[in-house]
């Protein structure tokens, strides 16, 4: 019988291993298996000779797929026993493999690549038989040669990009993801290449792949949580309300997305919004500090400042030495005109982080209403430094100014007060296009 050479007669003849095969990087792929009529591209031969060697491949691959395997294993050995020739030992090796001899199915994968060295069905099962043992590091080496021949299937190329990462090569690894993406429409892929730009400081370049795994798979919990991740790491609210809305809409029983749909409506600049998703949150859960304190700013920005010291006097009994629990405390009370308990608050806060925004804006405006004007200017620039884009900060420090008669310094911080109401409502608006647009910008 003439050698068959590289070409894999028919795809269905590594259509699956056994289920009793634990792993399932060990399931072979039948996407890049060529076409019978690859046969021809051959060395030259009598086209009898090719006939036949195509008719006996045939006859073993109907008796794997009628589960004959025994028979086909017989058949194969006495094919082998004629010519040795590296198609027939991979495919008695699948053969093998689907009655669980693994070592032997080892062996003859490696003895189809001692013939053949560019045998990619070859290489690609053997780095499936070293992954199931945990010999990840020949997979890796057998995983490269086998991309060096032509593109892997699926599961090998996504465990190849992962290995590759793991190994401290990302431009390798997303290589093989970007192949994987463009061929397959994988979600897997759109994924890693994320983590792979997020990891290199690229946070657009991973929004948009997980851009990508959204129009794929839209409703997908674990795309639109790496895309909130993402974007809260980007510094970008707009993107995370995007994905958190329709997680709370397709999971409303899981506390998380609604508190951390509430702390990006902070971030946006809504506070009544965000107060709706972070009560859901505290409804959802037993009491979490994290959640009361976000109530508790969202209700101070909506300067329902009762409700809020409810919220806060929770997150202190849950956190007593949460600085931004006291400093929302120390804002709260100062709402409601308790200056001496918004003053402990406040200075209990900046004793543990001087520069607090938020405690430092607290006790200057306690300061102002004290009458002491020099001291709640020095407390409001230190809140300005923390948080320039406050319009509230900067209208406090106008007035300062004006009471210690600097006009200048007044008229500056009351335009740039109004610059920074400008650039919330931008933001708002910024978000409004990026909600039709189904986008975070």
């Amino acid at each position: 019988m003439r050698a068959l050479g590289r070409h894999t007669v028919v795809a269905a003849l590594v259509a699956a291993w056994p289920a009793a095969v634990p792993c399932a990087a060990a399931v072979p792929s039948t996407a890049a298996v060529p076409a019978p009529a690859a046969l021809q591209a051959a060395a030259p031969a009598p086209a009898a000779a090719v006939e036949a060697a195509t008719e006996a491949v045939a006859a073993v691959v109907a008796l794997i797929e009628g589960g004959r395997l025994e028979e086909a294993e017989a058949r194969l050995r006495a094919l082998l026993g004629a010519a040795d020739d590296p198609l027939l030992r991979d495919l008695l090796g699948v053969v093998l493999v689907r009655r669980g001899r693994l070592a032997e199915a080892e062996q003859q994968f490696a003895r189809a690549l001692a013939l053949d060295p560019d045998l990619l069905d070859a290489r690609q099962h053997l780095a499936r038989l070293q992954l199931l043992s945990g010999r990840d590091g020949e997979a890796l080496g057998q995983l490269r040669a086998a991309a060096a021949l032509g593109p892997l299937a699926r599961d090998l190329a996504l465990k190849l990009a992962v290995l590759e990462m793991a190994a401290g090569r990302p431009a390798a690894a997303e290589s093989q993801l970007r192949s994987l993406a463009e061929r397959f429409d994988s979600v897997q892929a759109q994924l890693h290449l994320a983590r792979i730009r997020d990891e290199q400081g690229d946070p657009a370049g991973a929004l948009d792949a997980l851009d990508r795994a959204r129009a794929i798979a839209p409703n997908s919990e674990e795309v639109l949580r790496q895309i909130a991740r993402t974007a809260f790491d980007a510094g970008n609210p707009v993107a995370a309300i995007l994905a958190l809305e329709p997680l709370a809409r397709i999971h409303p029983e899981v506390a998380e997305y609604h508190y951390l749909t509430g702390v990006a409506w902070l971030q946006v600049g809504d506070s009544a919004v965000a107060v709706e998703a972070l009560q859901r949150a505290r409804d959802l859960e037993p009491p979490r500090a994290l959640t009361s304190i976000g109530l508790g700013l969202a209700l101070n920005g909506q300067k329902r400042y009762a409700e809020a010291e409810e919220a806060l006097e929770e997150a202190l009994l849950l956190a007593p030495d949460n600085v931004e629990a006291e400093a929302a405390m120390a804002e709260a009370l100062e709402g409601l005109a308790r200056l001496d308990e918004a003053e402990r608050h406040a200075l209990r806060a900046l004793e543990r982080a001087p520069a607090n925004p938020r405690a430092a804006l607290a006790l200057g405006m306690v300061r102002m209403k004290q009458g002491r004007h020099g001291e709640a200017r020095e407390l409001l620039e230190t809140a300005a430094a923390g948080d320039p884009g406050s319009p509230k900060v900067h209208y406090q420090l106008s007035l300062a100014y004006a009471r210690l008669d600097d006009r200048a310094r007044s008229e500056e911080h009351l335009e740039r007060y109004r610059q920074a109401l400008d650039e919330v409502a931008q933001q708002a608006e910024a978000f409004e296009e990026a909600a039709r647009r189904g986008d975070g910008g």
